[in-house]
């Protein structure tokens, strides 16, 4: 995909049906941006119980992303459609990576930029892996996964664990 980045680090791409969309790491100041996005996810709690059904419990998941991890978020025509997160480790120099896209936003290409996105800053930050869970029949986000390097490392039957060496 063919993607430029500006000077603060807002990159923009064009999607799979050529319509324009950006990415960048954001913090705290985007909750209630990202409360509308997952208020409008569906269906919500679907895998692995995220994200979460009730509004309270969505809340707290989101503020922790935001106080715990390093965060992207992807936009098109101004609103939040996609969001990621990786839940840094320093001590063992690795961190769990999450990855949302609202569902009229699916294979698009916006989930592999802000997977790339997220490699990038974690690389940077020193870690040596990333993981994630999937669900085991999710194919087309173990398509994302698997074309951006992550690799199965277990052989459950209804989650799967991948993992990146950075």
């Amino acid at each position: 995909m063919n993607c430029d980045k500006s000077p603060c680090g807002i990159v923009k791409c064009f999607d799979k049906e050529g319509r324009l969309f950006e990415v960048e790491e954001r913090r705290v100041d985007c909750l209630s941006e990202l409360m509308r996005m997952y208020e409008n996810f569906f269906p919500r709690a679907i895998s692995q119980g995220l994200p979460p059904a009730s509004d309270v419990n969505l809340k707290g998941w989101v503020c922790k992303l935001l106080d715990s991890g390093w965060n992207f978020v992807c936009r098109q025509e101004g609103t939040i459609v996609g969001h990621a997160a990786v839940l840094p480790d320093l001590e063992k120099a690795d961190g769990e990576y999450v990855v949302f896209v609202l569902q009229a936003y699916r294979n698009k290409g916006l989930g592999t930029v802000l997977t790339e996105m997220a490699m990038r800053k974690a690389g940077s930050e020193g870690l040596h892996t990333m993981w994630l869970t999937v669900e085991a029949f999710n194919f087309r986000a173990i398509k994302v996964y698997k074309k951006v390097g992550f690799e199965f490392c277990d052989e459950g039957e209804r989650e799967r664990t991948m993992m990146l060496r950075l």
